[in-house]
This record gives structure tokens, C-alpha cells and sequence, in this order.
């Protein structure tokens, strides 16, 4: 076999293996339930998991579904490392593509330390790269995804936005197409969370949550403001010089409103680091197209069924052709 094709089976053989084992861990709910050597901690974790598993299910219609209905220990604090690149100059992402996931912006291991040789590949290449942690994801409904120690001790709000975030994606993912996915599955996880906490009738919690919601979506602003300048500095003679200048005025920036109350926990986070390119790809993936999926939500008079059989509608038209609808809300 060429290198490259070594490479990639090389790579298939880290990913099987490591689903494997991930798979071989599991333990069913209930059972850890009726275990009395099951940490009360856990146990309550476990309990409240299960009934925002069954909320989502009845929610997006995913009929008699095994997700979630067993845990796994995976004796790490991330469950996979992704690795995400772009081109020093460029917001053009690097993809990777796959047999049942098509094209990706990302890659991901399950070995901290394989995706850390990756990244040193990309990184001499010259190319901006981002390795982070992952929690959690999905495997599109192949397999019985259980709950993992990487999310469970999650806050409940935080850990109800996973699991719907999850399912979501077992509901539509469109191959080749990895901002419309992420998007998609960050809107109806902000629909089911809002509507999770008016059914638990916790006002306080609601309203703290679309408090929280407003500053996160005002930062992320700021933040796609700056993709979009940078893109134009990218096409320009000036890049150079350009990328430093504007990367340090966007940090200044969100210095002024976190001054001003408008801070998150996780910009707070994202802007202690040295940025680049890959830092801003992953946040434009996850939430650039967040608000046009949420307009045709209420364009749709907030029914979810017909929302998400709009958005069905869509898996077999082309990317552009797909963004046209999208924008076309606005």
C-alpha cells in the first residue's frame, strides 16, 4: 500500500478500535440503578439523564431509540481529541473525508497523544491548527451511544443541551455538509432545552438560561464580525500584518464587554488563549447559521415537526442550494 493508504488504514484501524472499546465498557442504566455500590451522585445523574433522554425522544419522534440507555467509564476526562486546521491565510477549512460521515472539518482520536503527532504534521505544513477535548458524540444512530463519565457530572442544564444536541444529530446529518450538522443540532438543542425547563416549571433557571443564551449569542457576534474582516484582510496584500492586528482588537474588544457584564465563562475561556484561524472555524461551524435555523423555527409558528421536516427537505440539495433557503429567513 502507498504511505497515505497506510495512513488512512492506520487511522480507521484507532477509530474502530477505540469505538470498540468504547462499546465493550457499557453498562445498562438500570442496572447501575439497582447496584448499591453505585455512587448516590451517580445514581441521581444517571436517573435525571434518563428522563431528558425519554423528553427528547418523545420531542423528535425517534420512536423506540437505545440511545443513552447504558453507561461507560472511559477512565479519561475526554472521550476523543479533534484536531481542526486551516491555512495560515485562509478560513477555508481543512476536511477530511470518510465512508459514513462524508467530509469533515475536523479529525478525531481517541488517543490524546495520536492526534497531538497529527496536529505536528499540520503544524508543519504551517497550517493554524486547534486540539481540544470532546465529551461527547454521535455515531448517527449505528450504534447504542451510552452516557460517559465525560458529561454526566455536567450541570443539568449543560448536560440536557448534550443529550439533546446528540440526538438531534441521529435526526439529520447531511453528509459533506459539517456547519449545516452542527448548526442544526445547536438550534434544536436550544428549542428542547427552552421548552425542557418550562416543562420541570423552573422559572428561575428559564430565565437565567435566556440570560446566559444573550450574552453567548452577543460575544459569538463579536466574534463572526471579526471571521468576516479577517476573511477580507485574507483576500488583501496586507495579510500580514492585517491577521495580528485584528485578532488582538477582537480580544480588546470582548475585554470591553466582559468589563461591561457581557462576558461567558467559555469566551473567558476561548480568549486566554493565543487564536488563529482554527479557533474561529470551529466557533463559525457550531453557530454561524444557529440564528437562521431558529428564524424558520418561528417561521414555521414553532412547531417542531414541521421545522424539522423542513429541514429533511433539504439533505438532498446541493450546499449551496441549502444555504440559499437558510438565508432566505433572515
Amino acid at each position: 500500500m502507498a504511505v497515505s493508504g497506510c495512513s488512512q488504514t492506520g487511522y480507521y484501524f484507532q477509530a474502530a478500535s477505540g469505538q470498540l472499546s468504547l462499546l465493550s465498557k457499557r453498562t445498562p442504566v438500570p442496572k447501575l440503578l439497582a447496584d448499591p455500590a453505585t455512587p448516590d451522585e451517580l445514581k441521581q445523574k444517571l436517573q435525571k439523564a434518563n428522563q431528558m433522554r425519554l423528553f427528547a425522544i418523545e420531542a423528535l419522534n425517534l420512536g423506540d431509540n437505545p440511545g443513552f440507555t447504558s453507561y461507560a467509564d472511559v477512565g479519561r476526562d475526554y472521550v476523543t481529541w479533534n484536531v481542526v486546521a486551516a491555512p495560515a491565510y485562509s478560513l477555508q477549512p481543512e476536511t477530511w473525508c470518510f465512508p459514513i460521515a462524508g467530509c469533515v472539518s475536523y479529525k478525531g482520536y481517541f488517543a490524546k497523544e495520536d492526534a497531538e503527532e497529527f496536529e505536528k504534521t499540520l503544524l508543519a505544513e504551517g497550517k493554524d491548527t486547534l486540539l481540544y477535548g470532546v465529551s461527547a458524540y454521535s455515531t448517527l444512530g449505528w450504534f447504542a451511544d451510552p452516557l460517559l463519565n465525560t458529561f454526566i457530572h455536567y450541570s443539568d442544564n449543560n448536560l440536557a443541551a448534550l443529550i439533546f444536541h446528540e440526538f438531534a444529530h441521529q435526526l439529520l446529518y447531511v453528509k459533506d455538509d459539517s456547519d449545516f450538522n452542527e448548526a442544526f443540532a445547536t438550534a434544536v438543542e436550544e428549542i428542547l432545552l427552552e421548552r425542557w425547563l418550562k416543562q420541570q416549571g423552573d422559572a428561575e433557571a428559564y430565565a437565567a438560561l435566556l440570560e446566559q443564551n444573550a450574552r453567548q449569542n452577543r460575544v459569538t457576534e463579536l466574534v463572526l464580525q471579526y471571521r468576516e474582516k479577517l476573511r477580507v484582510a485574507y483576500a488583501g496584500e496586507n495579510a500580514v500584518t492585517e491577521k495580528p492586528r485584528l485578532f488582538k482588537e477582537m480580544a480588546e474588544e470582548y475585554q470591553a464587554l466582559k468589563s461591561d457584564g457581557q462576558g461567558t465563562r467559555f469566551y473567558d475561556w476561548w480568549f486566554s488563549r493565543p487564536l488563529d484561524n482554527a479557533d474561529l472555524l470551529t466557533i463559525s461551524t457550531y453557530h454561524q447559521l444557529v440564528p437562521d435555523f431558529l428564524r424558520l423555527f418561528e417561521q414555521h409558528d414553532r412547531d417542531l415537526t414541521a421545522f424539522i421536516a423542513a429541514m429533511k427537505s433539504l439533505e438532498k440539495k446541493a450546499r449551496d442550494k441549502r444555504r440559499q433557503v437558510l438565508t432566505e429567513s433572515s
